[in-house]
């Protein structure tokens, strides 16, 4: 049960479905607005594929619309009285509402065994209350921003307590949810997967020095800004270096000020390109970076699968010490890391990366081999399936 669908969780139901496991996805019905999903669903492959169903059946627009748009559903959803009562107890009427409706429109032959949700947002609630309509175990993949910024810490700790198993990205959020208080069960390392042989070929770069950035949503924990001023303080040090920053936000307001801004070195702003269009232009870079910090807010990257897929093609990539980063980056064996928010080192390393082309090769070759062992999709499904397994078993 899903909010979008990005191409990560679409390997790993690909790799589900090849292991032998039916799965059905569900994702909210398409629309017209400018919700996230939307956006994302624009520049992201196409939902799932093999014999894999897809149910749009998640209408997210009774969490916003009016009381009166309620009725209708809401007597429809009488037949589930225990679910109801529980919902308005716990204040997630509206969740209840998008769940009832989301159990009655699922396939009646499909009734799940399990329900999984990735990211512990509102999908991830209204998988809870199905589940509990369903009378069936219910899972949450948690990874970044669902955690780190949550809308309310008290709905958090109640979708992954009561989840029969939680899982995440990295060995950094269990610590964090386990500090905070968030989860007291135990929870397993589910690394996002990616199959290196679907990734195009390293290309010898076209141009010296260009440096590529994939920072999608060019929110703040991308930490634009800070390549900005490395990138101008290599000019002062006339190192010299061309950027090109793909990515734009859902309104692209971001990305218009950015555009309108002049730089003393040569940068690009594409904006949002397909998957297909963002890995031919990492694949070309001399060097990928993704400086990445965390936001005022608290907000921080997981893993970013672009640094994942950078460093899956064998581009030499340099990211920061944040969050999970370092469980992906051995510096200076197969990348280079340096300290959050700081131009200056960034600077540095970029400009050793250009100098040494043969070291740079190198730690590009090392973080495939590191994608290639560690982030196969086979290995970490294998992870979900056996849980999966002991769950049903266990008969939570």
């Amino acid at each position: 049960m899903l909010g979008f669908l990005p191409p990560y969780v679409n390997r790993e139901i690909d790799a589900l479905s090849a292991a032998g496991v039916d799965v059905s996805v569900v994702l909210p019905e398409k629309s017209k607005g400018n919700r996230p999903a939307d956006f994302w669903n624009e520049i992201s492959p196409n939902p799932a594929s093999r014999s894999v169903g897809v149910q749009r059946v998640l209408k997210f627009k009774y969490l916003t619309s009016p009381a009166w748009h309620l009725v209708f559903p809401l007597l429809k959803s009488l037949r589930f009285t225990k679910a109801l009562f529980r919902s308005l107890r716990e204040k997630e009427f509206r969740y209840f509402i998008v769940a009832s409706d989301a159990v009655l429109g699922m396939n009646p032959s499909g009734r799940p065994d399990i329900i999984h949700a990735h990211f512990a947002l509102d999908n991830a609630h209204i998988a809870r209350i199905a589940a509990y309509i369903l009378n069936v175990p219910y899972t949450v993949t948690a990874h970044a921003t669902d955690i780190f910024v949550p809308r309310s810490v008290n709905r958090l700790r109640r979708v992954l307590s009561s989840a029969a198993a939680v899982f995440t990205i990295s060995s950094y959020n269990i610590n964090f949810l386990m500090n905070h208080g968030l989860s007291s069960k135990d929870i397993v390392v589910v690394r996002l997967g990616l199959n290196t042989s679907e990734l195009p070929e390293r290309k010898k770069p076209p141009e010296k020095n260009l440096a590529v950035c994939v920072a999608s949503g060019l929110v703040p924990k991308k930490g634009v800004p800070v390549l900005m001023e490395a990138a101008a303080i290599l000019q002062h040090r006339a190192a010299g270096c061309k950027l090109k920053v793909i990515g734009s936000d859902a309104d692209g307001t971001r990305l218009k000020e950015y555009r309108s801004t002049d730089y003393e070195f040569p940068v690009e702003f594409p904006g949002a390109l397909n998957s297909e269009e963002t890995l031919d232009a990492v694949a070309a870079a001399a060097v990928f970076v993704l400086p990445c910090v965390q936001a005022e807010n608290g907000d921080r990257d997981g893993i970013p699968v672009a640094l994942m897929e950078a460093m899956g093609m064998g581009v030499p990539c340099i990211s920061t010490r944040i969050s999970g980063i370092p469980e992906l980056i051995q510096s200076g064996v197969n990348g280079v890391l340096v300290n959050p928010d700081s131009a200056e080192e960034l600077a540095d390393a970029m400009e050793r990366m250009f100098a040494d082309r043969e070291s740079a090769s190198r730690m590009g070759l090392e973080g495939r081999k590191k994608i290639t062992v560690s982030h196969s999709p086979e290995k970490q499904v294998h992870i979900l399936f056996s849980n999966f397994n002991r769950i049903l078993a266990e008969g939570k």
